[in-house]
């Protein structure tokens, strides 16, 4: 975040030292209502180097209307409005208006808008001849016809010294319901563009470190977590990489808003389905408090359905799924409170991640619903922060991704920390069962010694040779398993360097001594352990008892576990909760 707001910040701009805002509102208003033609001077003014476009506008709900057409249309006589409807999303909005330069040299300037999204823009010429096309932008154009090519979208004017032109612009395709033109001069729309490229660039490449870290550092935790947190970063990623046009610019995707705006309405809702989903295993652990399991249910099928009926009418009904993205956090928010005096430790940044991203969310709406008046100003910081729902809303992204970070690892602390205390259990009681076997079965040779012959006691005396062979080679081989049980990949291999013999040499000894095999072998162990820990309810889900055993596949696990036991893990946890319960 720091180095998002020195992107912002660091660009050095002259701050806004034009006329007062105020007074030009007052004699555009002024010139407005007495019907008189306002024109827009291209004055090369230190602190105006953008400015409000004042225009006269027609609404084209159908889209239809040609440039041959639109002449003998009744234009609206607003230019103070500052914001102009636009039908959705179909519509076009036409803008008359008149430029001048009264400098003695030539200028150019940009007509551009403050939201970023149109599928087309064009400007025409007002000529004897009827209107002429001088340029044109949009993002179902092809790059290369393209007047100007920057992650915003503008229409170049470019006049000679004292020359005035009448000219229209028709914009078409943007998911506002309002768009937003300035003037703004040629020099300070390069850094304005270079200044928000830049600043979503960090962004977009925060997330994507962000999704790979997730994917390299918590593949050791629940398996389904770690993916729905992942694909939550990968959908805010991709909300901005599609909204800000980013697959135009860099492969030339040439797709309407009506398209654009369905792909918007999924990777929203995935997001929010997926922040649910982990949200919900990271509360799962303890006890948890009544009704929880069915409100994240509840809150996961709500936000199913609001996402696929967005996707289908996101025009008429994008609002609720819009709306969930916001209030899902809350509600996640409430859960999480509830389990603060539980003693998980990852509930406290939890917390702090979900309040980042609804602080970020409602700063967010505010400016997209209450957008600020857009005054004369020619400092590129100020026009950014004008709308400044584009960055809270990523920052919120970004900080939530962080708290969270610190509670997936909170987690993965405790689990590992679960994990050994439980396996110095087990290996301490293991020892003192093998101790009493093995002076039993003593005392047993002994007796037996006594009553047979001679021939008797020394075949016994050479059993008694291989089964020590046996126990000691069974408890070694059990000791390092358990050992090593949490590491990825230890196998037959890694065994046998423990013990100090070849892989052949330890197969050759397992057959002999007890009837199979290394791989065989290591896996039993691992299923001894994951009856243990259930029978000692160190874990209260069949994910977090075969993820501390080795088990990467919970299903895997389940099929060996049920093979062996003739029960699922499912069913021995559940009965070991009832024991628990009626004792």
């Amino acid at each position: 975040m720091i180095v998002l707001v020195l992107v912002v910040f660091g660009f050095g701009f002259a701050p806004a030292v034009a006329a007062d805002p105020d007074e030009e509102l007052l004699a555009c208003r002024t010139a407005a209502a007495a019907g008189d033609v306002i024109h827009n001077t291209l004055e090369n003014l230190p602190g105006g180097q953008l400015r409000p476009l004042m225009v006269e506008h027609y609404a084209d709900p159908s889209g239809s209307m040609t440039s041959d057409e639109i002449e003998a249309q009744s234009f609206v006589h607003t230019p103070c409005a500052g914001r102009y409807p636009i039908e959705r999303p179909h519509g076009a909005l036409w803008l008359r208006f008149s430029v001048s330069n009264p400098n003695d040299h030539q200028v150019e300037w940009m007509v551009a808008f403050m939201e970023t999204m149109f599928d087309e823009m064009a400007l025409y010429e007002q000529t004897e001849a009827g209107l002429v096309l001088r340029a044109q932008n949009g993002r179902t154009l092809p790059v290369a016809q393209q007047s100007i090519v920057s992650v915003r979208t503008a229409l170049p004017v470019i006049l000679a010294p004292g020359e005035s032109r009448d000219l229209y612009v028709r914009v078409a395709g943007t998911f506002t319901r309002h768009v937003t033109p300035v003037l703004v001069s040629a020099p300070m729309f390069d850094r304005w563009s270079m200044s928000f490229e830049t600043v979503l660039i960090v962004l977009l490449g925060l997330m994507a470190l962000l999704a790979a870290l997730s994917l390299i550092l918590f593949r050791n935790v629940t398996a389904h977590f770690y993916k729905y947190y992942t694909l939550y970063l990968v959908s805010a990623f991709l909300f901005i990489f599609i909204v800000y046009g980013w697959m135009h610019r860099l492969f030339d995707v040439q797709l309407p808003v009506t398209i654009v705006v369905p792909m918007i309405q999924l990777v929203t809702g995935i997001s929010i389905i997926a922040n649910i989903q982990y949200c919900r295993v990271l509360l799962a652990g303890g006890k948890r408090p009544p009704g929880q399991k069915l409100g994240f249910l509840v809150l996961a099928g709500v936000a199913v359905i609001l996402c696929i009926v967005a996707v289908i009418r996101p025009w008429q009904l994008s609002v609720p799924n819009n709306l969930m993205l916001f209030v899902s956090p809350v509600i996640l928010l409430a859960f999480a409170g509830r389990r603060l005096r539980s003693g998980l430790p990852q509930v406290l940044p939890l917390c702090g991640s979900l309040i980042c991203l609804i602080v970020g969310l409602a700063i967010s709406n505010y400016f997209f619903l209450s957008p600020p008046h857009i005054a004369v100003s020619s400092s590129v910081t100020e026009v950014m922060l004008w709308r400044a729902g584009t960055f809270s809303y990523a920052l919120a992204i970004i900080g939530e991704a962080i708290f969270m970070m610190l509670a997936i690892s909170t987690m993965l602390r405790g689990i590992r920390s679960r994990s050994q205390s439980a396996f110095d259990e087990i290996e301490a009681l293991r020892r003192s069962l093998s101790a009493t076997q093995r002076k039993s079965a003593k005392t047993v040779e002994i007796a037996e010694a006594r009553a047979r012959f001679v021939e008797d006691a020394l075949e016994a005396s050479a059993r008694e040779q291989v089964l020590h062979f046996e126990e000691r080679l069974e408890e070694q081989a059990r000791k390092i398993i358990t050992k090593n049980v949490g590491t990825e990949g230890f196998g037959a291999q890694a065994l046998a360097s423990e013990l100090g013999v070849s892989e052949r040499t330890l197969s050759r000894r397992m057959k002999d001594a007890l009837d199979t095999t290394p791989a065989s072998f290591i896996r039993q162990t691992r299923l001894d352990l994951a009856r243990d820990l259930i029978l000692l309810r160190h874990y209260s889900s069949v994910a977090e008892v075969a993820h501390a055993t080795g088990f990467s596949s919970v299903s895997h696990f389940a099929k060996l576990y049920s093979a062996k036991y003739q029960e699922t893990p499912r069913t021995t946890l559940k009965s070991t909760k009832r024991t628990e319960a009626a004792s």
